[in-house]
């Protein structure tokens, strides 16, 4: 064999070689990029399905929990303006007086407040708090929830006794003060799960709109 022959054997070889390397890099490249369209997809899939989750939680925390409190708080808000209306001042009981002072037109509007829609309304509160405890926010139960609780059933109990002709200090009023900021954490507490659940449905669109794509 010549030394041309030689030669362009080892040009055939060499576009040879070169033509598999050509194959199998633009093999290769597709492949990978493929692979990373893939990875990118499960990845978004799995942002999508964390956000659904998420605001699956939020959805129930704002209507089994924080939604329902904070709409008994506004009722009972507005029902205890209209008893203060009533009775022609800015408190029920003066505090240069005791309850069984007042005129006895005034203690039977209290009464019936207290009877009729109060205690009722702070049952239905504790009862709400009660069965949803698991949609705490955060999992951290605050002190003014704990706080709810106590005043709540202590108005319960001591109203029971009463009732039942058990003697007690009990005159339709309760020796502890209203925790105020059991109404300031509810209404905070979901605003923020509102803002929250904004976000998520926006989030949770763009995400969906970037899969339908690939």
């Amino acid at each position: 064999m010549g030394k041309v022959e030689i030669l362009f054997k080892c040009i055939d070889i060499a576009i040879a070689i070169v033509g598999l390397i050509l194959v199998i890099v633009g093999w290769i490249i597709p492949h990978k990029h493929s692979l990373e369209i893939e990875k990118a997809r499960i990845a978004s899939e799995n942002e999508l399905e964390r956000f659904r989750w998420k605001k699956g939680l939020i959805d129930k925390q704002i209507s089994d929990l924080y939604g329902p409190i904070y709409a008994l708080i506004l009722e009972s808000d507005v029902m205890f303006t209209r008893i203060l209306y009533q009775l022609g001042r800015n408190c029920v009981i003066p505090c240069d007086m005791s309850f069984s002072d007042l005129p006895e037109n005034e203690q039977a509007i209290w009464k019936h407040y207290v009877d009729t829609y109060k205690i009722p309304m702070q049952i239905k509160i504790v009862e709400i708090m009660r069965n949803n405890l698991h949609l705490i926010y955060n999992s951290e139960i605050p002190t003014c929830y704990k706080e709810f609780l106590d005043y709540a059933l202590g108005w319960e109990m001591l109203d029971n006794q009463k009732r039942n002709r058990v003697q007690n200090y009990y005159e339709y009023h309760y020796v502890f003060n209203y925790p105020l900021e059991f109404n300031h954490y509810i209404r905070s507490t979901l605003t923020l799960l509102l803002q929250e659940q904004s976000k998520l449905i926006e989030q949770t669109e763009k995400h969906t709109v970037s899969l339908s794509i690939r």
